[in-house]
Parts: C-alpha cells; sequence; structure tokens
C-alpha cells in the first residue's frame, strides 16, 4: 500500500464512487457518505497493503501522544498487526485480495477521512462526532474512548465500504465467510489491544470488562461481534434497495443507530478522571498531550 503511487489499483476510489453512487451523490443530507478516497491506495502483494495501513496508524498513534484521541488508533495497530500475520502465513481466505486488500484499505481510509476531517474542524459523521468530542473533553476513561471510535468505525462506516465493493464475489458466491472468518482476526488482537491501551493511556482498562465497560453485561469483544454483524445486515439492506429512497432510509437507520450507541457509551462520567489518565499517560509513557488538532 502506498500513497497514490502511478498505476496502481485504485481499490478505495473504486470504492468510494460506488458509496457515492449508493448515497445519491455528494449533496445527500440524508446520506452523509465518504466522497473520497482516502490517503493509502492497494497495490501488490496484500501483506505489503497491511503494513502500509499498520504503519499508518502507528504514525497517528504517535503523534497524538496522551491525547485521549489515541486510544483508538492504538487498538488499529493490533488489529493491523494480526491480520499481517495471519496474511503472512497464508491463513485460509476465499478471497484474500478483498479481505486483506480492498476491504481492509477503505475500511481504514474512512477512519483516515474522519480523523483529517476532524482535526481540520470539517463536519463529520455524528457518531464520529461523539467520539472526537468525547475524547477533547469528557471524562470518560479510554475503554470508553475506544468503544466509542470502534463504534463510528463498525457501525457507521462499514456498511457504507461493504455495500460499495460487493457482498458477493465477481464469480457468484457470498462473500460472508470471508467476513465471519475475520472475527477470528479480531479475537487474537483483542487481548493484546486491550493491555496496550491498559499499560499506555489508562489502568483501568486492565480491569474486568464490566469496570469499565458502560454497556452492562457485554464484554468489549461481543459488543465488536454484534455491531459486525449488524453492518452487514446493514450493507445488504443498502444492496438491496431497490431505489434511492429506500437507500436513503437504510442510510438514516445506519447514522441514527450509530449515533445513539454512541451517546450511550459516552453517558458515563467520572468528574476528574482527564487528569488522571493524563498523569498516568505521562508517567508511563513519558509522553504529553498533542496540539488541540494535529
Amino acid at each position: 500500500m502506498g500513497r497514490r503511487p502511478r498505476g496502481a489499483r485504485r481499490w478505495t476510489a473504486v470504492a468510494m464512487a460506488a458509496v457515492i453512487a449508493l448515497s445519491g451523490g455528494t449533496a445527500s443530507a440524508a446520506t452523509p457518505a465518504p466522497v473520497t478516497a482516502g490517503p493509502l491506495m492497494c497495490q501488490g502483494p496484500v501483506i505489503r497493503c497491511v503494513q502500509d495501513a499498520r504503519r499508518t496508524l502507528e504514525g497517528i498513534r504517535d503523534r497524538l501522544g496522551c491525547d485521549h484521541r489515541a486510544p483508538f488508533p492504538a487498538i488499529y495497530v493490533h488489529l493491523e498487526r494480526s491480520l499481517e500475520t495471519v496474511v503472512a502465513h497464508g491463513e485460509p481466505f476465499d478471497e484474500p485480495s478483498w479481505l486483506a486488500g480492498s476491504l481492509n484499505t477503505g475500511f481504514v481510509n474512512l477512519y483516515l477521512d474522519a480523523y483529517e476531517a476532524d482535526r481540520a474542524g470539517r463536519p463529520v459523521p455524528a457518531a464520529w462526532h461523539a467520539a472526537f468530542a468525547a475524547a477533547r473533553t469528557a471524562d470518560v476513561n479510554a475503554g470508553q474512548d475506544v468503544l466509542l471510535g470502534a463504534n463510528a468505525h463498525i457501525q457507521r462506516d462499514m456498511p457504507y465500504v461493504l455495500a460499495a465493493l460487493g457482498l458477493t464475489r465477481p464469480g457468484g458466491g457470498t462473500r460472508k465467510p470471508d467476513y465471519d472468518r475475520f472475527q477470528a482476526v479480531l479475537d487474537r488482537a483483542y487481548g493484546p489491544a486491550v493491555q496496550d491501551v491498559a499499560d499506555r493511556y489508562d489502568l483501568i482498562v486492565a480491569l474486568a470488562d464490566d469496570r469499565w465497560n458502560p454497556i452492562a453485561g457485554l464484554t468489549g469483544r461481543e459488543l465488536f461481534r454484534s455491531w459486525r454483524a449488524q453492518a452487514w445486515e446493514h450493507a445488504r439492506q443498502l444492496v438491496d434497495a431497490p431505489d434511492q429512497a429506500a437507500r436513503d432510509r437504510v442510510a438514516r437507520r445506519i447514522e441514527t443507530n450509530a449515533a445513539q450507541w454512541a451517546r450511550l457509551l459516552s453517558a458515563v462520567r467520572l468528574p476528574g478522571y482527564r487528569t488522571v489518565r493524563d498523569d498516568y499517560c505521562r508517567t508511563h509513557t513519558g509522553r504529553g498531550l498533542a496540539p488541540t488538532r494535529p
């Protein structure tokens, strides 16, 4: 994966053009889908695409320092490492060029688009706005920051990129088995990712999920599973919608669902906890807070 190389296979440009078509163009308020190709392009071996995504996310994580936006790219790095290991060992996917290539690239780009738009002061989807706003001002723990980012990325972003790339293979047959197999990649990354967030940003995340997760009765791992299942269903509804009005209705459900989850995830506050987190992070990483919009 590289930075817009000449002659590259522009997976993400194609995907984002399809998203615009699904959403009825860039001006539809009902369907605020992404409209740019994003900075990452997949070319050559799939593992190279995954490695470039990982390095890009590592750069964001490192630049953010102890900023409360950092835990989400930190866990994302672990996911890309897990995917990199799977691809390197040739574990069986029916269509690795789709899963680890075009889908992974397109998905990472949607996070990068939201991050850069927020950084520049441009509007972002409601779920992302809630995640970034909580990271900037709220007394939430780092686990909540992770869940807020994951909610926006999985429940809001994923349906669009899935629908744009298509839910069936070119020769026929559903891509759902590969999508489901990817859950194992997530599961392998989950433990190390949680521990890394605890070590770097917030010790409370090392405790049992029910101590920091505001969604009683569900672990973070279980939430990710549920959200991924819902994302596929929403993508199917986008693909199956018979006309633009129907697609707009699905898009409104996607946006509303992710925004409602964001409000729920950010509802629990602990006054003064931002200072506790900042002191802990500086002590354990030697890093300070990033500028307001780094």
